[in-house]
């Protein structure tokens, strides 16, 4: 695929010199976008993603003129959607809602129809998001240390579930294992709904939702959050210690959310979508939604997504690689 990209890539910018224009994409009087523009998300309408995706992309028509139309493609753990994108013109009118996955997914050598690395240019970091350490009340340990010790002990006693196979959930709960020395049964399901069901069933032992996904339970007593993965206690969880209060300040339990392009892309327009997109997080409103999703709006330039991006690739293959982590 990527050769493929390659020569695609060197055919267009041949042709743009010969006809006397580096940035096609632009319209003739140098405005961008002159129409509609496209927004892969690669999981199911009404998730978290899907709400980002729309909530800036709303933004974008206000602040341009033009439609951005948000089109839903899951499937194959956001391969599907995020393919469709990597595969499509450098124009500036496809564009993706990426999120953690897209860094993990490479780490586990599964086979892929495109690179992250290669076919994808970060534009902006939209927003980050906090997992939590949250075990069933059906087990005895009420504390992080308490639940090592049982581990350590019974390791068969415990297990603990994910989205999926491949899933964030998945690399935490492999983290989790290489920071605490311990061996779980790994459960996976189909999505974050039901895997939040047989949580508060207890049907397993605990999991790493993303704050999103626990926020309607929290005040359930069939389950308890030990940790969160943010950098400071949160305030609706105010009795809640971080990770790196408990002694694992390398076990981030956060996820993220980021605008990508079809590499090779003109800068012109990266640059353009990346300001507008700056602007549009700093807006009240939009700030407020996301914390009402549990999400903290993101910063930053496309070139310190890209370095993000490639430090995310770095850290999970490393987790990828540590752990030994198939997919069946």
């Amino acid at each position: 695929m990527t050769i493929n990209w390659i020569r695609k890539a060197g055919g267009l910018s041949l042709l743009a010199v010969a006809l006397g224009f580096g940035t096609s994409a632009l319209a003739a009087d140098g405005k961008y976008p002159s129409k509609p523009v496209k927004v892969v998300v690669p999981l199911s309408a009404g998730g978290g993603a899907d709400t980002i995706a729309r909530l800036v992309a709303s933004k974008l028509a206000e602040k341009t003129g033009q439609s951005f139309v948000v089109e839903n493609k899951p499937g194959a753990s956001g391969a599907i959607g995020t393919a469709s994108v990597a595969q499509a013109p450098a124009d500036g009118y496809t564009l993706l809602l990426g999120y953690t996955n897209m860094a993990q997914l490479p780490a586990l050598k599964v086979k892929l129809s495109f690179d992250p690395a290669k076919d994808l240019t970060p534009i902006s970091l939209v927003a980050t998001s906090v997992n939590v350490l949250t075990a069933s009340s059906k087990i005895a340990p009420k504390t992080v240390s308490e639940l090592v010790a049982a581990v350590q002990k019974n390791p068969l006693d415990y297990s603990y579930g994910s989205y999926g196979q491949g899933s964030t959930g998945h690399f935490l709960g492999e983290q989790f294992q290489l920071q605490t020395g311990t061996k779980l049964v790994h459960v996976p399901y189909k999505g974050a709904a039901p895997m939040m069901s047989d949580l508060l069933a207890g049907h397993f032992s605990f999991a790493f939702p993303d704050i999103g996904s626990a926020w309607p339970h929290l005040k359930s007593d069939r389950i308890r959050v030990l940790a969160v993965g943010a950098n400071k206690r949160l305030s609706f969880l105010p009795d809640v210690p971080t990770t790196a209060e408990l002694g694992y300040p390398g076990f981030e339990l956060q996820g993220w959310f980021m605008f990508f392009a079809p590499a090779g892309t003109p800068q012109a327009i990266i640059d353009s979508l990346s300001t507008n997109i700056a602007e549009i997080l700093r807006q009240p409103e939009v700030a407020e939604k996301l914390v009402s999703l549990g999400l903290e709006a993101g910063s930053g330039t496309s070139a310190e997504a890209a370095q993000f991006m490639k430090t995310e690739m770095i850290k999970w293959a490393d987790v990828a690689e540590k752990a030994n982590m198939k997919i069946e």
